[in-house]
């Protein structure tokens, strides 16, 4: 049976629909900036704090741009990554970028080129190579490490895989194309809403939704605030939590 999820159209939602769905106006190409989203995830593993991943979602005119940077210190090893996301206002990429320079420098970006999403790989030993993926431009990026990924396909199952009854949103199972550039993998997720929970968020019992998230036998929970922000995410198979600071 389909869950309901409660409408709340509030503004954050009806922009990322926007943004990264293919909804927005054409002419207003030379609107101002609107952002979507901002803020930090705090990262932990069997309760410790290890990292923290600051993000920035925006519609910037003609182009919508998702902004990441991950730093993880657990004690054993040091990570320090970017990446950059852009996106046209049909939902196709249109570049992807993420450089590590801890534990060492590496980087990778994506291009659409003829109906082909292209990798161009630098590893460790900065020997440039190209990895082409024969896949559609709507493809979803979902990196590793990168939380606010998951963030910006939720938004685009909430907008795509629900319909609307007697105020109601009625959302089933939904399955999306994914690139993990860090593993140059191309791989489909799944993605469902199970219904309504509680969380406790800054001290508070919160009601939210609960979303389940599957790919490559990695299972995913996310909770998910009436304003369509990602508050929480865990992987308890790896006793691994992303908490909204």
């Amino acid at each position: 049976m389909k869950a309901a999820l409660k409408i709340v159209l509030l503004g954050s939602f009806v922009m990322a629909a926007t943004m990264f769905l293919g909804a927005s106006d054409q002419k207003d190409k030379k609107a101002a900036s609107k952002v979507a989203d901002s803020g930090s995830f705090g990262i932990f593993v069997s309760g410790r704090r290890i990292g923290t991943e600051t993000f920035h979602i925006e519609q910037r005119g003609d182009i919508n741009v998702a902004t990441s940077e991950i730093k993880v210190d657990d004690g054993k090893s040091k990570a320090s990554q970017t990446a950059e996301m852009q996106v046209s206002p049909k939902g196709e990429l249109r570049s992807y970028s993420w450089h590590s320079t801890l534990p060492q420098k590496e980087e990778t970006s994506v291009e659409a080129k003829d109906q082909l999403l292209i990798e161009h790989v630098v590893p460790v030993d900065q020997k440039k190579l190209d990895l082409p993926h024969v896949l559609p431009l709507n493809t979803a990026i979902l990196d590793d490490n990168f939380f606010s990924h998951r963030e910006i396909l939720i938004w685009r199952y909430l907008a795509t895989g629900c319909l609307i009854k007697n105020n109601e949103r009625l959302c089933g199972p939904s399955s999306f194309g994914i690139l993990v550039p860090q593993q140059h993998l191309a791989a489909n997720v799944t993605v469902e809403l199970i219904g309504r929970d509680k969380i406790n968020v800054k001290g508070q019992d919160v009601e939210v939704n609960k979303i389940k998230m599957e790919s490559e036998g990695i299972v995913w929970m996310l909770w998910v605030g009436d304003d369509f922000k990602v508050m929480k995410m865990s992987v308890p198979a790896n006793n691994v939590e992303v908490v909204r600071d």
